[in-house]
């Protein structure tokens, strides 16, 4: 019922031990299309094009990158530009092996570098700014990008926004692969009989189709169930 990735992320020592609700992806480019034009630029492809792209949206007056100076909203940033300029491979030694020779490679010193780079777009009201507050500068046109994942799409459409007209969406740089969240009930061990039920009834309900479907349509996810049917998801605005 769930993909294998999903399947050990939420089990500790061959037990379950949370319900995955979605699968997200982190690693998108959020775009206002009219501040774009107006600069005569494009969404970038590679971190060399970001740059250049940025320089000419900051000459042109407008913020190039959204951003909330949160401690989550920095890392995901990093993990981004990290599996952007190292590609999988590299992110893995990083963050799963903390392999010494990747961290002190010169390819980590350009991850490094793009961050600082990266710091001089963002505005200086962006410390401690919530996510979604970033994403209200990128409707309102004040900014033209905002590297957020897949949860932002819910934001625009809530405000009423359509997809081509006012935002549009890219995956970020990278030279190889994508990186991926999974928001998770998760759920103590019980003893008791009933309480045991009542977890695995929470469970079934939130693994059924009608509800994984209903909830990612609203949320910006794709299932994580396996075999629901993806065609209202691809057909969204």
């Amino acid at each position: 019922m769930l993909p294998d990735l999903l399947k050990e992320t939420v089990q500790y020592q061959g037990e379950y031990v949370a319900v995955p609700l979605n699968i997200h992806r982190v690693d998108w480019i959020w775009a206002n299309p009219k501040v774009l034009d107006k600069v005569g630029v494009t969404p970038p492809q590679t971190w060399d094009e970001f740059n250049k792209t940025a320089e000419k949206i900051k000459a042109a007056g407008f913020i190039p990158l959204a951003h909330g100076g949160q401690p989550w909203q920095d890392v995901t940033l990093f993990e981004v530009v990290l599996l952007g300029i190292g590609g999988a491979d590299f992110y893995k030694q990083v963050y799963l092996d903390l392999d010494q020779e990747a961290l002190h490679s010169d390819t980590m010193i350009k991850v490094f570098d793009q961050m600082r780079k990266l710091s001089t777009y963002v505005d200086p009201g962006a410390p401690g700014r919530e996510w979604n507050l970033a994403t209200a500068m990128v409707m309102r046109g004040e900014a033209a990008m905002q590297i957020m994942g897949d949860w932002a799409k819910a934001e625009f459409l809530t405000a009423g926004l359509k997809y081509g007209e006012d935002f549009i969406c890219v995956s970020a740089p990278s030279s190889g692969g994508y990186i991926i969240n999974s928001d998770s009930f998760a759920m103590f061990q019980v003893s008791d009989e009933e309480q045991q039920k009542g977890q695995l009834l929470m469970a079934s309900m939130l693994l059924d189709e009608d509800v994984q479907k209903e909830f990612n349509l609203l949320k910006g996810s794709i299932p994580a169930r396996l075999g629901v049917s993806l065609e209202a998801l691809t057909n969204a605005p």
